[in-house]
């Protein structure tokens, strides 16, 4: 009998039949084709963990998930104009104690501030602070920055100032955990909105750290792995939200900040 031939060796490297992806579980396809990676490694090797590397890199730092920050905050400014003061009247913003300002909390090289610009918040509205990548912001934005570091907000630093709504995007789950009740607390006291972007479930914030409460469900992009919550002091936009959102499964990033 004619001896069947066999298929070629795959050669080292070589990329794999399309076919090969699509018989592959969509999470599975997710993690192979993924872009980036995140900085745990470079937490992990740092003497000072966390808050080393971002004194020694803060300069230079440029967050590897940056697209996925832009594509997460253009849906939110679509699904949600209303959070980002777009369209409210001259005497509306006047009437609102906490007015129209967006802070940028922990602000990185500015990818949300950058983020938001795009997609149409005037730069002359927000403010921003980091206390360590201050020039990588003032580099990329073109404008300054507040120092402000989480522990400064807990002890009051700006209890004074009012912001509609304030952004924190991959750095509020790299809060100490003792700061992280007084650090809620005292943002309650300054702005009426928090949205927070992570690759992570935490941080977990108690309703009895300020009030705040999910205002919508959890938006996730399962391409770049970020969940965007949007936390407010008020009455929650969707009557379905749930404050157990994304506490109870298993799909942590292994692989982000």
């Amino acid at each position: 009998p004619t001896e069947r031939p066999r298929a070629p060796l795959r050669a080292p490297g070589a990329r794999r039949p399309l076919a090969f992806f699509a018989a592959m579980p969509p999470r599975a396809r997710l993690r192979l084709t993924r872009p980036i990676t995140g900085v745990r490694n470079a937490y992990a090797s740092h003497e000072a963990g966390a808050t080393g590397y971002y004194a020694d890199e803060g300069a230079r730092y440029v967050n590897p998930h940056d697209g996925g920050v832009r594509e997460m905050l253009a849906r939110a400014t679509r699904e949600w104009p209303e959070l980002w003061g777009m369209g409210k009247s001259d005497d509306e913003i006047d009437d609102d104690e906490f007015g129209d300002r967006i802070l940028d909390l922990s602000c990185g090289s500015g990818e949300v501030t950058s983020a938001l610009v795009a997609a149409g918040v005037p730069l002359s509205r927000i403010d921003a602070c980091d206390p360590y990548t201050h020039e990588a912001y003032l580099a990329r934005v073109g404008t300054e920055c507040e120092r402000w570091s989480f522990e400064d907000v807990a002890r009051g630093a700006f209890a004074d100032r009012r912001w509609s709504v304030v952004v924190c995007s991959f750095a509020m789950h790299l809060c100490a955990r003792g700061y992280l009740p007084t650090l809620c607390m005292m943002l309650a006291c300054s702005a009426r909105h928090l949205v927070v972007l992570t690759p992570h479930k935490r941080p977990v914030i108690d309703a009895a750290w300020g009030g705040w409460r999910l205002a919508a469900k959890e938006s996730r992009d399962p391409y770049w792995r970020i969940r965007l919550r949007w936390y407010s002091t008020g009455p929650p936009m969707d009557d379905d939200v749930w404050e157990g959102e994304g506490e109870g499964d298993d799909d942590d990033d292994d692989d982000g900040e």
